[in-house]
């Protein structure tokens, strides 16, 4: 890792972390570590569970900004962009668990880092974080920095520092004192060293024996500490979680409870709820800008506005599930809300608040009802000069409904659609007939554009409107089989349709493990959902049943490491450490025991992706029998897509047939539809050429815009035997 001098008192920080990384690395492979926590009690009732892994996770941004705040004040700024989040599954938090840390990204947490000490340790700021006074402020004083490294350590770090890590920053802290002339300075740098700490920017989990259960693995109770944090508050533990840490307390039943309870009633439960649904429905890109809409068609649209409206839905979730202990399901047919001013121009409504929010009820005779008519989403799922029937419907399909929706193929003719102002096709309405005698786009559009329809009454950015080019909007459509005359129709529907709470349970689940849900875990999962369908969709319910189920406290152990490929040993490695050649190191992500050193994995310089010409190569699990087509239908196919209508006999995408007696004319020997495909020489299916086989590339390559998304199938991405199962049939020769 190369590392760039700003000024001079870096020289013993740079020092410290050439030391401190090395050490991390070695003494992570070598598995040394103490275990944490103590204490008894069994695990508490619940369905049977086999939990699934854990991970190393990288604080998100609002992570990483609230554990600020909550150190160092409110007021702390953070300066410049952090790392950005990687997001899968759909979620920010999931991504978390897949992410490193560059070396740009690095030289970012270190200016950040710097500020934040200067900030921090500031005159007029000093005698709060600092509760000695140094004995020579022109040198080092080692007691009165001790004591600052200790205190503030067991802050960032969650948990209490060695004695060995203690004295390495006390040591950072003397040699910059002596050679600034400043103890403050010196101060600051070993602060420095803490806030760059693989342990602050990493949540690192620790598991160990459960005493009640021989063979199970649990979490440690300090490492359960800053799991409820991060999951009830989105921020680091407070002195009371931290201490009950430290106890032991949190590995028993009883005092587990007890401080879930006390954690559920604290005004910090908005903050994680806030940051769930912002996550959820992707509200960074309104954060960072992106949303962006044409000036001249939407004079009312401004970065202040769409701000706005996304804190009108968070001010609403937060009112209902919260406040209110309120019914999920509710959020979509409610009618109260919060209005701003300038969210105010756009709904046409007179507010009296000049600054902040105002609460509203809409009368029931309005069109606009429930978290669908909201313009924070209704902006966010349409294009910059126009709505979007197709992007509103697969948003709530995909987020609300966790059904998958594949992309469009990479040849598809999107002229008639975008055009928005033709005569004879004036609606939305109109225009998305064409999907309906286009075999290509009808299958999936079926699935997305009835939802959408029945918000159309309402513009690229949430206005209302009747007509569309002068033609009269007809908002009608269905939602799997129920039909609706309009938005308001629309949301009952959503709300009463038995895939929205379930959905809402895996979305949060995966929110808090950050990780799909594994095998062992589908039934506890499926019994929370039960339990609340029955019992009414209330938050706090659902987090109780989470944090105190087993899939939360225990774990089958560390992630597993996919290795990476060895490089070609004629190939001069590049300079960026591309996954793959010689100067790449590991990625961290496995849940790991703790050095005893302030030593974890370190974070790691990552590469760009691949070019998307570059096929993927790997090494399948050698098969010795044959392996024919029937096999592939029947273990992979037919399980997998036979609920996934743009791959069924009843509907097909992209004229691509999985499912049924059709499959195989449909795959073997025909050209594929993406015509970068065609242009690389790709068939679906190459008999005994596997690199040439576009079907293979799509399991098992990365997504990109060329070539589209990686081919998930029904339920996720296909697994390793899967895989090596589509590619032994190719590389056989892929007989019938």
């Amino acid at each position: 890792m190369t590392r760039r001098t700003i000024r001079p008192q870096l020289t013993p920080v740079a020092r410290f972390f050439c030391a401190a990384l090395c050490a991390a690395w070695l003494a992570a492979c070598a598995g040394d570590g103490p275990s944490s926590g103590g204490g008894g009690g069994g695990p508490i009732v619940a369905p049977l569970v086999e939990a699934g892994p854990m991970a190393m996770r990288r604080l998100t941004e609002r992570q990483y900004r609230q554990t600020i705040a909550d150190v160092f004040g409110d007021e702390t700024e953070i300066p410049g962009r952090i790392e950005p989040d990687n997001r899968q599954l759909g979620l920010f938090a999931v991504g978390s668990t897949q992410v490193s840390v560059t070396a740009s990204g690095f030289e970012q947490y270190e200016s950040i880092s710097r500020s934040i000490a200067e900030q921090a340790l500031a005159p007029e700021k000093r005698d709060g974080q600092v509760e000695c006074a140094p004995s020579d402020p022109q040198g080092p004083d080692d007691e009165c920095a001790r004591a600052f490294v200790a205190r503030i350590g067991r802050q960032l770090l969650r948990r209490g520092l060695s004695e060995e890590e203690i004295e390495s920053r006390v040591a950072v802290a003397a040699e910059s004192a002596a050679t600034l002339g400043d103890f403050w300075a010196g101060l600051q740098d070993a602060l420095t060293t803490l806030l760059l700490s693989p342990e602050f920017l990493f949540r690192i989990e620790e598991a160990e024996v459960d005493p009640g259960a021989p063979g199970r693995m649990r979490l440690t109770s300090l490492s359960m500490a800053s799991r409820l944090s991060y999951f009830l508050w989105n921020g680091p533990p407070d002195e009371e979680l931290l201490a009950a840490g430290e106890r032991g307390d949190l590995v028993d039943d009883q005092l587990l409870e007890e401080q879930v309870e006390r954690m559920l009633a604290s005004p910090r439960l908005e903050r994680s709820v806030r940051a769930f649904f912002g996550d959820l429905f992707a509200f960074a890109d309104i954060d960072q800008g992106l949303v962006r809409k044409d000036p001249i068609l939407f004079p009312a649209f401004s970065q202040e506005m769409i701000g706005d409206a996304a804190e009108q839905t968070l001010l609403t979730v937060v009112d209902h599930l919260v406040a209110q202990s309120g019914d999920y399901r509710d959020l979509f047919t409610t009618r109260k809300t919060f209005l701003s001013r300038p969210i105010g121009i756009v709904y046409k409504l007179p507010v009296a608040t000049r600054d902040g929010f105002e609460e509203f009820e809409f009368p029931a005779s309005d069109p606009r009802a429930g978290l669908l008519s909201h313009i924070s989403l209704l902006a966010l799922y349409s294009h910059s000069g126009r709505g979007s029937p197709t992007l509103r419907g697969k948003f709530v399909r995909e987020v609300l409904l966790c059904q998958d929706v594949p992309p469009p193929p990479g040849d598809v003719d999107f002229s008639d659609f975008a055009d928005a102002d033709t005569l004879t096709l004036p609606t939305a309405r109109d225009r998305l007939e064409l999907h309906v005698v286009n075999e290509t786009c009808a299958g999936c559009h079926a699935l997305m554009d009835p939802i959408g329809l029945g918000l159309e009454k309402m513009d690229g950015i949430g206005a209302l409107r009747e007509t569309e080019n002068g033609a009269t909007i007809d908002p009608s459509g269905q939602l799997n089989g129920v039909p609706f005359r309009d938005a308001k129709q629309l949301g009952r529907a959503l709300s009463r349709d038995p895939l929205l709470g379930p959905c809402f349970v895996e979305n949060y689940f995966r929110y808090a493990m950050g990780r799909a849900i594994a095998d062992g875990e589908a039934e506890h999962v499926d019994y929370i959902a039960a339990k609340l369908e029955r019992d009414g969709y209330a938050l706090r319910d659902l987090l109780r049943m989470i944090v105190l189920g087993d899939a939360f406290r225990t774990t089958s152990g560390p992630r597993e490491v996919v290795p990476e490929p060895t490089p070609d040993p004629n190939q001069t490695p590049d300079s960026t450490g591309t996954p793959g050649n010689g100067d790449a190191t590991p990625t961290p992500g496995e849940g790991t025991p703790r050095p005893t050193d302030d030593t974890s994995p370190a974070p790691t310089p990552t590469g760009p992706t691949p070019t998307p010409t570059v096929r993927p190569t790997r090494t399948p699990t050698p098969t010795t029998a044959p392996v024919f087509f029937s096999t592939i239908q029947e273990e992979i196919l037919n399980r997998r897509c036979i609920d996934l209508p743009c791959h069924s006999e009843v509907s097909r995408a992209g004229g691509l047939l999985l499912e049924g007696s059709g499959a195989y004319d449909d795959l073997v020997g025909v050209e594929p539809t993406n015509a970068a495909a065609r242009g690389d020489d790709f068939l679906r299916v190459a008999a005994g050429e596997p690199v040439d086989s576009f079907l293979l590339f799509k399991v098992l390559g990365p997504s990109d815009p060329i070539f589209g998304s990686r081919m998930p199938l029904g339920g996720g991405m296909l697994a390793d035997d899967e895989i090596d199962l589509i590619e032994a049939w190719i590389a056989g020769g892929a007989e019938r």
